[in-house]
């Protein structure tokens, strides 16, 4: 019975998803703490009064406005990070589109519904706190033009504060969607809560203050000519329901105090977003250190590399794979001897899991670019006339002449319309669009196709094709590196000589995964651009992974550049791992 509850319990410690949302939970507590402090610095900065003289900032530490301001701040930050773990994503879809914004709204109407409604419902109860925190001609709703007993009149001023309100709120949570900033950014070194937050924060600040200016400027531009449209319907059908004034009322839009009070709001509405959004991916993203908190730290680590129910759990414990591999000899060499397994040696189980992902990942690519027949190639013609040297030899070798003097020959003039694009409209947004997402990128392109102006755009937006080959590009990086570091630190490490056996397959995946690579890489062209000469585009991150792959395998040839010869390895992998060792990879 005693043998029985120890059992138990050492499985219980040994379940990497229970004690990584237990650390989760504990995080977003500290999460909560951090973001009190946060909105009440919001809270004194909002409080300070110049005209208070040098005794404002001590005045507002303390002050009810300043209270009452932290409380409204603090449920805006709260509601901030319940969204955001609500609809934060770790992997992404694969996709290759030339409407990268416009299909991200479109995949997933519920979030961006969700985000929308929430940032938007958030930045009105803003508008009623800095109502009642500053004051002002722009937070009155009604006017009485008659005297106290006579009919209301709506406040354009106040209108107008509900439409910036509104295209703030709007604004910020499609901003989310379209810049993907709902998709974890993991940190590529492994650093202390307090220095990653000092290294966000300025930025959030700066962002901050960039958003909340552009809105309001692009606001006031539109509002300008279509506010007295807007005002004019809003009280016809307040008309029809109460008895109201008409008297005449000036632009909003022309009151010095009114435009103060909008871009001061949204600023500290939008620092509000920004820090906690920051606090957020700061808080989830963090290294773990999980599996010392477990009883059997090895198959603590295992089970988190195996859990499939929650995609965040299974990038903690590859991040702590990775920093257990290339940082810490102690717990590496222990998972390399640690061989007294019931399913096998410690390191084949994790290596599995490695070599698991990255074929994943070569089958995805071979799937999504598949590899062309090559057909054998017709009689050749010989050609009637001599024919000009291409511009390529012509301007010794230069491959731009060639590329800006395609189609401009002279005398030739030039069309009255451009010609309609060559591509079909389901290349422009990839195969996998389905449903609204499909039907409303088709609608758009067939709308574009009928004008010459729609043409041009089509051609421009080739040089935006947003490609994302890669599902779960940091899962990969951490995977291939920790599993390339495990097979590198074997040659002093591993005991027993386990790894050495497995040395040829693990070549074997990543040489596959690599060719893979560099012919995603490779394939991508934009096609004619908007002024008929051909644009290049680049998969950044196959580029990037490509050099993940390479950098391993130098390292791999430099720490068993002696022994090469001796691991008597297959003739293909042999041959590939030749241009390494010549360095000319």
């Amino acid at each position: 019975m005693m043998y029985q509850a120890a059992r138990n319990q050492a499985n219980a410690s040994a379940d990497f998803a229970k004690l990584g949302n237990k650390q989760l939970g504990k995080r977003f507590l500290r999460a909560c703490s951090y973001e009190l402090l946060f909105a009440y610095l919001i809270a004194v900065a909002a409080s300070i009064n110049l005209k208070n003289g040098r005794y404002s900032v001590l005045v507002g530490l303390f002050s009810a406005r300043t209270i009452g301001y932290t409380a409204a701040s603090y449920l805006v930050g709260l509601a901030t990070l319940v969204v955001h773990g609500q609809l934060f994503r770790v992997t992404r879809s694969p996709h290759s589109s030339h409407f990268p914004k416009l299909q991200r709204l479109l995949r997933s109407p519920a979030a961006t519904g969700t985000a929308i409604g929430a940032y938007t419902a958030m930045s009105y109860f803003m508008m009623v706190v800095h109502g009642w925190m500053f004051g002002g001609h722009a937070t009155r709703m009604w006017l009485y033009p008659e005297g106290s007993y006579g009919p209301p009149q709506l406040n354009p001023a106040w209108l107008a504060s509900c439409v910036l309100a509104t295209v703030l709120g709007c604004s910020y949570g499609a901003q989310l969607v379209m810049d993907e900033r709902l998709q974890l950014s993991f940190p590529a070194v492994d650093q202390g809560r307090v220095y990653v937050l000092k290294d966000r924060l300025p930025g959030g600040f700066a962002r901050a203050l960039a958003f909340a200016f552009g809105v309001q400027w692009r606001f006031c531009l539109v509002y300008f000519f279509s506010g007295w449209c807007i005002y004019r319907s809003v009280c016809g059908v307040l008309a029809r329901a109460m008895t109201t004034s008409a008297y005449g009322m000036s632009n909003p839009l022309l009151s010095p105090s009114g435009l103060a009070f909008w871009l001061l709001s949204g600023t500290l509405t939008t620092l509000a977003w920004e820090l906690a959004h920051r606090l957020f991916e700061v808080v989830a993203t963090e290294p773990t250190r999980i599996c010392s908190l477990s009883q059997d730290p090895n198959a603590c680590l295992l089970n988190g590399l195996r859990h499939r129910d929650s995609p965040l759990i299974q990038h903690l414990a590859y991040q702590e794979l990775y920093r257990l591999t290339m940082f810490s000899a102690e717990q590496r060499k222990g998972l390399l001897t640690d061989i007294d397994r019931q399913e096998g040696t410690m390191w084949r189980l994790v290596s599995a899991q490695c070599m698991d992902v990255i074929r994943t990942a070569t089958g995805q690519l071979r799937a999504q670019n598949p590899p062309k027949e090559s057909k054998p190639p017709g009689p050749s013609k010989l050609p009637a006339k001599p024919t000009e040297p291409p511009a390529q030899s012509r301007a010794g070798g230069a491959p731009m002449k060639d590329i800006l003097q395609q189609g401009r020959k002279a005398g030739q003039a030039l069309p009255l319309a451009p010609a309609k694009p060559t591509v079909a409209p389901q290349e422009l947004f990839g195969p996998e669009a389905q449903g609204l997402e499909k039907y409303v990128l088709t609608l758009v392109i067939d709308m574009l196709v009928q004008s010459a102006v729609g043409q041009r755009i089509l051609k421009r937006s080739l040089r935006a094709q947003s490609t994302s080959a890669l599902s779960n590009f940091q899962l990969q990086v951490w995977a291939v590196r920790s599993l390339m570091r495990l097979v590198e630190c074997s040659i002093s490490e591993d005991s027993f000589g386990l790894v050495q056996k497995d040395i040829a397959l693990v070549l074997s995946t990543m040489f596959a995964y690599l060719a893979e690579l560099e012919r995603c890489a490779a394939s991508h062209s934009g096609g004619p651009g908007c002024a008929d000469y051909t644009v290049q585009t680049t998969n950044r991150q196959a580029l990037a992974m490509v050099q993940v792959v390479r950098n391993s395998l130098y390292a791999f040839t430099t720490s068993f550049y002696v022994y090469l010869e001796a691991l008597k390895l297959p003739q293909d992998v042999g041959r590939q791992l030749q241009v390494f060792a010549n360095f000319q990879a």
